[in-house]
């Protein structure tokens, strides 16, 4: 309510809001008011998410707020998709255009896309947009933008002071627009720390959870693909109904195992952070961080997957001794959400911005994910080399 009329009078935007409050609404409307007041059928309008999963969650929310024939969106997601752009009949027939920053890239290098008709561009989970990893992409973007006659917005649960400073270079005069406290997570979801002690602690807990009972469905999130392959193997095997997702899935399997997942057809979840922005699984009931988050903004993004437009929802932190320097980063969250937190968990110490930093560039190093005790791997790879040195001798 507070962002769209300042978009509507023609001002730069800065909007830090709880995951789940209608981010994707608040910039979709007057883009597609403006644009269809124009009368105009030029691009004008430009949309940029860090996933592909996204960028198609919010072409699917412009198709059902607007008819096509009054304003029409495209998703930039195949070379083939950019090379329709090119061609002039079909590029009068787009005027918003939603992509991820490395498509358009490649679209603007090969002069597939053109956006110097543009007027509208929004920018959403910014702070990850504006982070090391994309803000090179986006300073390209920009630079084949007319930026003297753009109008930018950009939304985010969290927008730390760093991005903001960066976000103020490229726009003109920005207001600023935050919802409830920053860095916080949203009053609707039940926050919990739980102490597993070592690694294997994890998924004992998990599998007590699932033969105490629990409300599906599930959303577990893990630091790394190789992590969440592991913990797959483990539940399949015991029989839940789980699926996996992450960046080696092709974009079929992906997109068959979102839909399967919003259906109510699956149990659990298990994903990398490729999840944790954006993606509106409504019925969401928990959100397990199965590995401690890297950030204080991860966890914001992760445990949003719940308690969304409303609802209610949990999530509950897993933390071993090794992570124990970084536990203040959640208890600063839960605190500032309105949850119960424990004394003793309010005392310790916050993290350093070297040990931030630290953890940031490089997640924890942990042992995998399995059943077989150490030992017994041990002995395994044992036999194994006895076996293949005694076929070298052979050889020789």
């Amino acid at each position: 309510k507070q962002a769209i009329p300042i978009s509507l009078d023609n001002r730069d935007l800065i909007a830090c809001a709880p995951t789940g409050s209608g981010k994707t609404l608040a910039f979709l409307l007057p883009m597609v008011h403006e644009i269809e007041k124009s009368k105009s059928r030029d691009l004008q309008g430009l949309i940029i998410s860090p996933t592909r999963e996204l960028a198609n969650q919010i072409h699917e929310r412009l198709s059902l707020l607007v008819p096509k024939k009054r304003v029409s969106g495209f998703i930039l997601s195949k070379t083939l998709d950019a090379e329709k752009m090119q061609n002039p009949k079909q590029r009068k027939k787009h005027q918003i255009l939603i992509t991820t920053p490395l498509r358009l890239v490649y679209a603007l290098k090969n002069n597939e896309v053109n956006l110097s008709s543009l007027k509208y561009l929004v920018l959403d989970e910014a702070d990850r947009l504006l982070d090391d990893g994309f803000v090179e992409q986006v300073d390209e973007i920009l630079s084949g933008c007319n930026i003297g006659e753009l109008l930018i917005s950009i939304y985010s649960a969290t927008i730390p002071s760093s991005v903001e400073d960066l976000a103020n270079r490229i726009m003109k005069d920005p207001v600023k627009v935050v919802i409830g406290a920053s860095n916080a997570a949203t009053d609707t979801i039940e926050q919990k720390l739980v102490f597993v002690g070592q690694e294997e602690g994890k998924l004992i807990e998990i599998r007590n959870m699932v033969n105490e009972g629990f409300q599906p469905p599930c959303l577990i999130f893990v630091q790394s693909i190789e992590r969440a392959k592991e913990l797959f193997f483990e539940l399949i095997y015991d029989g839940i109904n789980v699926e996996v997702i992450h960046a080696d899935k092709t974009k079929n399997q992906r997109d068959k195992i979102i839909e399967s997942f919003k259906k109510g057809k699956l149990w659990i979840l298990i994903s990398t952070e490729l999840m944790a922005r954006g993606i509106d699984f409504r019925g969401v009931n928990l959100v397990i961080n199965y590995d401690f988050p890297q950030t204080v903004e991860s966890y914001i993004h992760r445990i949003g997957r719940t308690g969304r437009a409303g609802r209610v929802g949990k999530a509950i932190t897993y933390f071993t001794k090794e992570d124990a320097p970084y536990l203040k980063n959640v208890v600063n969250v839960m605190k500032s959400s309105g949850c119960e937190v424990p004394e003793w968990m309010l005392n310790l110490k916050n993290p350093t911005h070297k040990i931030k930093k630290n953890l940031k560039k490089r997640p924890i190093d942990r042992d995998a994910i399995s059943t077989v005790p150490s030992f017994d791997k041990k002995q395994k790879q044992r036999l194994k080399n006895i076996i293949k040195q005694s076929k070298q001798k052979n050889n020789d």
